[in-house]
Formats: structure tokens, C-alpha cells, sequence
């Protein structure tokens, strides 16, 4: 699977609701062979290392009003949900992201693992110990690890100035409203 392939399954099951696109997605992964599901994988855990960054950190924590360790993953399997374009500009840009965000929305995540999903139910396996394990194997197997995550300089999120400076257009949406 190339990288443009990755994003054309993203793109062909974009839903609004993140859920329901993850799980759209889990499915039509779900028909494909099993090599071409690890290789989804392989090109979601890319997409996943590439957000690892302080300054997209800081605009999760800026959208969701607060952002733990799993919370920033689940917003950047949200991120990678929203399509190529949206990530790419965010992950160059996070202050864009005030284009494309609803402030309204309580949380901008989604808990999902949409080859996972797939994996699992293309060889109908059990999600136990067993399944996990067997999983992990075939993982492994491919011998392909993402790039290491270059997350860029630490600041501190609850400095207002500081996040002001970094990310005018989500802090007018987000510091800014009554």
C-alpha cells in the first residue's frame, strides 16, 4: 500500500462524527488482504509520529481544555481521520486547525485503531491475550518501523502569552469567547 492509498481509504469513508468514520473505515479495510491491512497500519503509525509535536500539543490541549499523554493521541487519530490536507496544513501549521474546528464540540478526539479493528475481524481472531499477541506478530513481521517522532521544542501550554504568540487564530476561538 503506498502512502497515497493510505489517504485514499481515509478520504472514501470521511464522515463529520470520527466514530462512525473510524468504524466505516475498520470495515472497508476489513475486505482488503491481510498484508495491506498491517501496511494501513504501517502508514496510520507514520501519520500518528509526524503529529507527535509540542506545538500540535499545544493546540489539543488549547481545543480540549486540557490534554493528557492519551488524549493527545486520541486527538491525533482524530487529526489523521480528518484527511490529508487537514493534516498536513496542521501538522505545519497547528493554528489552522481554527479553520476547520467546531469550538462548540466538547472534545476533539477519537479512541480508534481502525486496522486493528479490521486485523481482527478479517482473521477472526479473539481480542484476547492470544489475539494481541498474534497481532503483534504480524506486525513485527513486516520488519517496518515508523520514523522516530521530531516533536520540535517544549513550551508551556497554560502560558497564555506564550500560546497566544503560537497560535493567535485558535486562542481568539478558544481564550477570546464569554
Amino acid at each position: 500500500m503506498t502512502q497515497d492509498e493510505f489517504w485514499n481509504h481515509i478520504q472514501a469513508t470521511r464522515r463529520k462524527d470520527p466514530e462512525v468514520h473510524a468504524e466505516r473505515l475498520a470495515h472497508r479495510l476489513t475486505k482488503l488482504p491481510l498484508e495491506e491491512i498491517l501496511e494501513f497500519s504501517y502508514w496510520w503509525d507514520i501519520a500518528l509520529a509526524q503529529a507527535y509535536r509540542w506545538d500540535l500539543w499545544g493546540a489539543a490541549f488549547l481545543i480540549n481544555c486540557g490534554c493528557s499523554d492519551d488524549g493527545f493521541e486520541y486527538f491525533r487519530r482524530w487529526l489523521v481521520l480528518q484527511g490529508r490536507t487537514v493534516f498536513e496544513t496542521a501538522v505545519k501549521d497547528p493554528d489552522s486547525l481554527a479553520q476547520v474546528i467546531d469550538p462548540e464540540e466538547e472534545m476533539v478526539e477519537c479512541e480508534c485503531y481502525p486496522a486493528w479493528d479490521a486485523w481482527f475481524a478479517a482473521t477472526k481472531r479473539e481480542r484476547d491475550e492470544a489475539g494481541y499477541n498474534a497481532l503483534m506478530q504480524a506486525l513485527k513481521a513486516q520488519n517496518k518501523k515508523p520514523p522516530k517522532s521530531r516533536p520540535g521544542r517544549q513550551w508551556d501550554f497554560e502560558d497564555e502569552t506564550q500560546t497566544r504568540r503560537r497560535l493567535p487564530q485558535l486562542s481568539a476561538l478558544y481564550l477570546d469567547r464569554d
